[in-house]
């Protein structure tokens, strides 16, 4: 199957590779995916520790297009603190 077959309901970004959280390092990613009753992407932040302890999710407001899903990934991908804002309102998945 060629790419150009596949359709663009998930989009992915790695925000850190290690960020240093009060539960230990996690590598942190941010997640779009279209869903139906959405216009445009759904976002979350998705925080993966490295102990193998319970992946934790922060939902963030919904993107209207691919542009907004790859801006909001530049304004988060060098801002520790946010992350760890986020990770303090995370719920686990």
């Amino acid at each position: 199957m060629s790419k150009f077959a596949k359709g663009k309901s998930w989009i992915e970004h790695r925000l850190a590779d290690d960020l240093a959280t009060h539960a230990g390092p996690h590598t942190v990613n941010l997640v779009a995916r279209k869903g139906t009753g959405v216009q445009g992407f759904r976002v979350s932040v998705v925080f993966i520790p490295h102990d193998g302890a319970t992946i934790q999710e922060a939902d963030m407001d919904n993107a209207a297009s691919t542009a907004d899903v790859h801006g909001a990934s530049r304004e988060l991908a060098g801002d520790d603190g946010r992350l760890r804002e986020l990770f303090g309102r995370a719920h686990p998945i």
